[in-house]
């Protein structure tokens, strides 16, 4: 089961749940979407190995922050990221510029993206492209950490919860761009 959060930062974290989640099956891993300007190194390298962090655009102010950076502000920005991320990169809102794939390809990162973003992202790039029937999904979850968007880890918990425990593996992230 692939299980990926969005939103991820210092002080909207919610390592209670996540803990919990473990909790109820020692084989949980997930991605976690994190904010890189909401954190601090300290705080990101607190983080528990089974917590997979990739960036979700670098300060997060509005759900379209990459949808215009050039290739330079992309560039500057993921060589930026904090030494605990793995190269890979989520635009919040799915809102993703040319620049931006430009850029991740040249660094060789991935990134996880949507469907509707089909016909601009480049061919050869690295992506994990999520389902269009992903809320019914038995294999993958994605959520936020806080309650937006009707997926927030606390306002899903129980459903979360339900799906962890009768999973048998997890990846994450990372493991399943092609």
């Amino acid at each position: 089961m692939l299980v990926d959060f969005d939103d991820f930062c210092e002080t909207d974290n919610r390592l209670d749940l996540l803990e919990a989640l473990h909790d109820a099956n020692s084989a949980f891993r997930c991605t976690l979407f994190s904010i890189p300007a909401l954190g601090n190194d300290g705080f990101w390298d607190s983080i528990p190995d089974w917590c997979e962090l990739a960036m979700h655009g670098w300060a997060h102010p509005h759900p379209r922050e990459a949808e215009n950076w050039t290739y330079e502000e992309a560039i500057d920005t993921l060589l930026a990221r904090p030494d605990r991320f793995v190269d890979g990169f989520k635009a919040p809102g799915w809102q993703i510029s040319d620049g931006t794939y430009l850029a991740i390809m040249e660094l060789g990162w991935w990134v996880a993206d949507h469907w509707s973003n089909d016909l601009r992202r480049p061919p050869g790039i690295r992506a994990h492209v999520i389902a269009p029937d992903y809320r019914e999904s038995a294999t993958h979850w994605h959520g936020h950490i806080p309650n937006v968007c009707g997926n927030g880890l606390e306002e899903t918990f129980d459903t979360v919860l339900a799906k962890v425990r009768n999973a048998t593996e997890f990846q994450v992230m990372s493991e399943v761009v092609r």
